[in-house]
């Protein structure tokens, strides 16, 4: 079951309620407080990654750049 995870442009406010009505959400988790804290440790993984680049985020070529 893939969870919902935020957009780069997408508000807290806006994730939440998209995740909290998404279908397999609604689904997987019929309890609203469950639902909620699955949303929110979602969104809060997400700006925790936020600033950790992966060696997946770059091209090819531009590796050499960073050195």
């Amino acid at each position: 079951m893939p969870l919902p995870k935020p957009s780069d442009k997408e508000s807290e406010k806006d994730f939440i309620n998209r995740c909290m009505s998404d279908d397999i959400m609604l689904k997987e988790y019929k309890n609203q407080k469950q639902r909620a804290a699955v949303c929110y440790t979602q969104l809060k993984q997400a700006i925790k990654n936020k600033g950790e680049a992966k060696w997946s985020d770059f091209r090819k070529g531009d590796i050499l750049n960073l050195i």
